[in-house]
């Protein structure tokens, strides 16, 4: 019998440990929360729609009616009174997503920064589907992480920018479909009186002239303002905060378990900055210029 030599056993040694390696290890293509990380910011950068700034006049704009005796009288589209008092805003420029912040999206997010995935395991958590945040204060600190990874001014929309945006420049249309009006048959929002399961994909629906989706229905969304009734008779003019203090944050743009005709681009919720309430987000880069090159 031959005895293999020392220099044999230690060739034969270190080709196993390889291959034991090659076994153990990731291979090339496998995901890293790395290659997540890179690929979530660049779709968000890459769905990010410049808004050129401008005035408007915010608020339940209404539409004329007529009496029976031919006099007319302001409709307003809103059964709320805290958007009735019409005030003029004028905004810098900004760019903001054209899609609601996904469960991908803010699971990256989560796993980066050591926190327990939000919901999941539950039917509706989905990868593209948009994600419902765990309170106002995640979704702040979701637009705060963009802003340290890009280093771009990123940060949750005003109550302003939001509607500025959803009404595509301050036109003065009723919801922020592709029309401004709401198809009964169900082609540029969930339908009149449809139930749907749950949120849909970022683009099922047409977007708003300005290039946006689901800015009315799909899942209501956070902004950045604190909620005051009487906010817009105090509101000031130039790029508006919202109150300094305050107890809810305003929440815009309904959502797809309520009937459509409620989802106005101009009616106000709100609720409190701890509390978990099904509602969504997209943020916006405060940027007078696009981010785009």
């Amino acid at each position: 019998m031959i005895m293999p030599t020392r220099n044999h056993l230690l060739s034969s040694i270190l080709a196993l440990s390889g291959l034991l390696s090659a076994c153990q290890s990731p291979s090339d293509d496998a995901p890293t929360l790395e290659s997540d990380i890179k690929r979530v910011i660049q779709q968000t950068l890459d769905n990010m729609v410049f808004v050129e700034g401008g005035s408007f006049i915010m608020g339940d704009f209404g539409k004329l009616e007529r009496n029976s005796d031919g006099s007319q009288f302001l409709a307003h589209w809103s059964s709320d009174k805290d958007d009735d008092f019409l005030h003029r805003v004028t905004l810098d420029s900004f760019s903001i997503n054209k899609y609601e912040v996904t469960w991908e999206e803010f699971d990256t997010f989560s796993r980066a920064t050591n926190r327990q995935l939000y919901e999941d395991g539950l039917w509706f958590h989905k990868p593209q589907i948009p994600a419902f945040m765990p309170n106002w204060n995640e979704a702040k600190a979701y637009c705060d992480w963009l802003a340290k990874q890009t280093g771009l001014a990123f940060d949750m929309p005003t109550e302003a920018q939001w509607e500025y945006a959803a009404r595509s420049r301050g036109l003065n249309v009723p919801f922020a479909t592709n029309d401004g009006m709401i198809d009964r048959n169900g082609s540029n929002i969930s339908g009149w009186n449809d139930d749907p399961k749950h949120a849909m994909v970022g683009d099922y629906y047409p977007p708003n002239p300005l290039g946006l989706h689901h800015m009315s229905g799909n899942v209501s969304e956070y902004v950045k303002d604190w909620y005051a009734e009487d906010y817009y008779q105090h509101s000031p003019e130039l790029n508006p905060q919202g109150p300094i203090t305050g107890v809810k944050k305003v929440i815009r743009g309904g959502s797809y378990d309520s009937s459509s005709r409620f989802n106005l681009v101009v009616n106000r919720d709100s609720v409190e900055p701890d509390k978990a309430d099904y509602v969504g987000l997209r943020c916006v880069v405060n940027n007078p210029t696009p981010i785009h090159r």
